[in-house]
């Protein structure tokens, strides 16, 4: 009864959020704590306690530090600079997205990736006129081209480690199991990308006419080189982190988080009056924020009801074999619209493939990857910690309050396309 009551929560906060332009986020938060404290007798503190504090941080930092940037014209100079340098080529902005993004997050920088590329790449693609909605799809799939392996990748080394829990006959073939997984999962994000490119027409961006950009000033010139400074902060004691054991190594890596590193930077860009702090602050997008807290907290509170537990009893006894797949992948999608995959639909997923691969005689590698980017082809949804990273990065405030409700949408058809990913049975294309 209350997990039902949790769904029809989800469903009218989302429904009436965008029926009367209201903020989603206020209405799952009052849902979230009626249903908790006065159905499931939780205590109020243990609701807050499910903010997601990680993703907000995230958000905050992001937006006090590019915000100078933006504001004293360095990311409108810098966009004018990047596409010069293209030739003022706009159809393959988006292909250059998408490989830069796979590059840094193959380097280590992982579920950063979006801070520390996307503020270019937007500034970048705005000024040639591509379709945001393409630019945040290239951002957010093309990052997980690289960001998912399993050598340093996030997402790769815990799905790894998450086998290796999972049975002693899954665990032996953990590592060959989690290149697999990566594998396919690469195949389906150039279908996506390719999907949206075709969709938005970026083959068709013409060559846009692009005049020598002006230089840096002053001021400009130092926010650039503090950029440049904290994108080298950001990737390089993480990518040594990852390739060279070394206990130094790791505790810079450690403290040189990308959070940590643009507070850092944003304080030094006070200090050195870059642009006026108040001016910073009243751009921090509040009802990004808000929307995300809200919508985050109801679906912890409906994992809390039992949703988990519903999941694994509707895979094993009333959905037919040939289209589990195909529910993995929803089930995954659903929880990662709202959450963040590799910290709460993997561990909560995963140690149910070993179960379903032998009960149903199912491929574990497809189980794994339809969970693994089943849970990743809803990255763009502004609800979850990619999502709101990638639609955080965007300068413009005016485009990124259109963003936050187009990537609704991004979120509910990629992961139909990845449901017949699934069902075709290209999941176990590359398998053990």
């Amino acid at each position: 009864m209350n997990l039902a009551l949790c769904i029809c929560a989800i469903v009218i906060s989302i429904f009436v959020g965008w029926k009367f332009k209201l903020n989603t986020g206020v209405i799952a938060l009052v849902f979230a704590f009626a249903i908790g404290v006065c159905a499931m007798g939780l205590k109020v503190n243990e609701i807050i306690a499910f903010w997601p504090t990680t993703i907000v941080f995230y958000l905050l930092s992001i937006s006090l530090f590019f915000n100078y940037a933006t504001i004293n014209g360095t990311m409108d100079v810098l966009g004018k600079k990047l596409l010069y340098a293209l030739g003022g080529n706009a159809k393959f902005i988006p292909i250059a997205i998408a490989l830069v993004c796979g590059i840094v997050g193959g380097l280590g920088a992982g579920a950063s990736t979006p801070a520390i590329v996307g503020p270019f790449a937007f500034v970048m693609a705005n000024a040639a006129g591509v379709n945001p909605v393409l630019t945040c799809v290239c951002i957010a799939f093309g990052n997980l081209l690289g960001s998912n392996n399993p050598i340093n990748g996030y997402g790769g080394v815990i799905g790894m480690n998450l086998i290796k829990k999972s049975g002693a006959d899954l665990a032996a073939s953990a590592d060959a199991i989690g290149t697999y997984t990566w594998i396919n999962s690469i195949i389906a994000s150039l279908i996506i990308i390719i999907f949206y490119y075709i969709i938005k027409k970026g083959y068709k961006a013409e060559k846009v006419a692009v005049e020598k950009p002006p230089k840096f000033t002053d001021v400009q010139s130092k926010t650039f080189a503090l950029i440049i400074i904290a994108f080298f902060f950001m990737v390089v004691p993480a990518l040594l982190n990852a390739w060279v054991k070394n206990d130094i190594i790791k505790a810079v890596a450690n403290f040189c988080q990308p959070q940590v590193i643009m507070i850092i930077g944003a304080v030094l860009c006070g200090f050195m009056k870059l642009a006026e702090e108040k001016a910073v602050i009243k751009m921090i997008p509040i009802n990004t924020i808000v929307m995300i807290v809200g919508v985050y907290t109801l679906i912890q509170v409906a994992t809390k009801a039992g949703l988990v537990d519903a999941i694994t009893q509707a895979l094993q006894t009333s959905i037919p074999p040939f289209l589990v797949p195909a529910a993995i992948v929803f089930f995954a999608a659903f929880l990662s619209f709202f959450s963040s995959s590799t910290s709460t639909v993997m561990p909560l997923m995963y140690p149910l493939v070993p179960g379903l691969a032998a009960s149903l005689s199912l491929n574990p590698v497809m189980l794994y990857a339809c969970i693994f980017f089943g849970g990743l082809s809803t990255a763009v949804s502004p609800f979850s910690t990619g999502g709101a990273l990638t639609i955080a990065s965007c300068s413009d405030n005016e485009v990124k309050e259109q963003l936050t409700n187009k990537m609704i949408i991004v979120a509910l058809v990629c992961p139909l396309i990845t449901m017949v990913i699934a069902t075709i049975g290209l999941f176990g294309f590359f398998s053990v």
